[in-house]
């Protein structure tokens, strides 16, 4: 199967900068909470993003990961 075509729109280019992750949820889905903690306060962070997806995303997340390893 081939990649399909993706389109990154303008307001979405820059992305965000995370230092840190959260993983919750169930066997349906689970949600990441890409954090950034603050430099001087560690004990103090905001949420850039949030994702929720299925285990399939999940799995070829840890999939994609592992080649870097």
């Amino acid at each position: 199967m081939s990649e399909p075509e993706i389109e990154i729109p303008p307001h979405v280019r820059g992305g965000v900068w995370a230092n840190d992750v959260y993983v919750f949820g169930d066997l349906e889905e689970a949600t990441l909470d890409f954090v950034r903690l603050e430099p001087r306060d560690p004990a103090r962070g905001v949420v850039v993003a949030r994702v929720t997806v299925p285990p399939s995303c999940i799995l070829k997340l840890k999939r994609d990961l592992e080649r870097f390893q």
